[in-house]
């Protein structure tokens, strides 16, 4: 006889299963339940992540104007300062409409350099600045006298114009007073006899140009008539290309090297930024006296060259440069239009 087959036994879903007290009170609400309350979570954590962007942003946005844009050094320059002084050079250039905001700003960047260096080394060549020399530059700078009755409302009423603190304002003063002790110091170094040379240029914009011009010169053609037709360099188009004597010292090095290493009247070419040069020497003197105007050339180059020898001794961090959060508030605080 066959066997009786025993009927399949269908498993009871899980949720339908008994459970103890415990699993009753954590698991009697339906996955709906369970699924809307995560995703609800979520949610509230996702707007706590927002809001706490958000405050943070505005924290640091409340504190941008005392980070820090420029350390020379161990002296630093906040980006509010920055921009206060950026202002005004703006405001001396002509306003936001005359100058390019890159340029401004590179600008800035180097003559709080340039402060920096000077208050910290103008004491190696012996030069100091004492209260009566700053408060003298403040007064030069307001149009009066450092006796004036109302020197002290005046001063005041600067700060407030340029939203400068006193004592940044006075170190500004002490920066400059130093840097013209130091060309004066540098002027009065600057001998009275150097190695000179008599030159005259012509400036066109290609090399293909400049070959055109020296094949003409050499084939008998007038400098100085060339010089007048063709040349772009303003200063010395209308005297034939004449420079007159220039001492050694005056020019960039590399233009030094090619004209006092040059032979008297031969024509060489010279590249440069602007275009290329036809140079012509004319005469050449070991020794010939320096003239005054000159000498005040030479005392800037040595001021330069000083500031950029000493720059070498320091750490500088220009964080401004590289902060598209400082530089946009910058551009905005001052007026530049993006």
């Amino acid at each position: 006889m066959p066997r009786k087959r025993r009927r399949g036994r269908i498993p009871t879903p899980a949720w339908e299963r008994q459970h103890g007290t415990i699993g009753r009170t954590l698991l009697g609400r339906t996955p709906q339940f369970y699924a809307t309350v995560g995703i609800i979570l979520l949610v509230v954590a996702a707007l706590g992540v927002v809001a706490y962007a958000v405050a943070s942003d505005r924290i640091a946005e409340a504190n941008r104007p005392n980070e820090t844009a420029l350390k020379v050094g161990d002296k630093e320059y906040t980006l509010e300062y920055y921009t206060d002084r950026l202002k005004d050079l703006v405001q001396q250039l002509g306003g936001v409409q005359q100058v390019q905001a890159q340029t401004a700003i590179a600008g800035m960047t180097q003559q709080l350099l340039q402060e920096a260096i000077v208050l910290r080394f103008a004491a190696d060549e012996g030069q100091s600045a004492t209260d009566d020399d700053v408060n003298g530059e403040i007064a030069t700078r307001l149009g009066i006298t450092k006796d004036d009755a109302n020197f002290q409302t005046r001063f005041q009423e600067e700060l407030a114009r340029s939203g400068l603190k006193e004592d940044k304002y006075r170190d500004m003063a002490s920066a400059a007073v130093l840097r013209k002790k130091l060309l004066d110091k540098f002027t009065s170094e600057v001998p009275a006899s150097a190695e000179s040379v008599h030159y005259r240029q012509i400036l066109v914009g290609s090399q293909t140009e400049a070959d055109a011009v020296r094949t003409q010169i050499e084939g008998g053609a007038d400098f100085a008539a060339l010089a007048q037709e063709k040349s772009t360099d303003t200063a010395t188009k209308s005297k034939g290309g004449d420079t007159g004597w220039v001492p050694r010292g005056v020019l960039a090095k590399a233009v030094e090297d090619q004209l006092f290493g040059q032979e008297v009247n031969k024509i060489t070419t010279y590249p440069v930024q602007s275009g290329v040069y036809v140079y012509q020497v004319l005469e050449k003197a070991a020794d010939r006296a320096v003239e005054d105007t000159q000498k005040s050339t030479l005392a800037q180059r040595k001021l330069q060259d000083w500031m950029t020898e000493k720059q070498k001794s320091v750490t500088v961090e220009d964080t401004l440069s590289s902060d598209t959060d400082q530089l946009s508030y910058v551009r905005d605080h001052v007026g530049f239009v993006p």
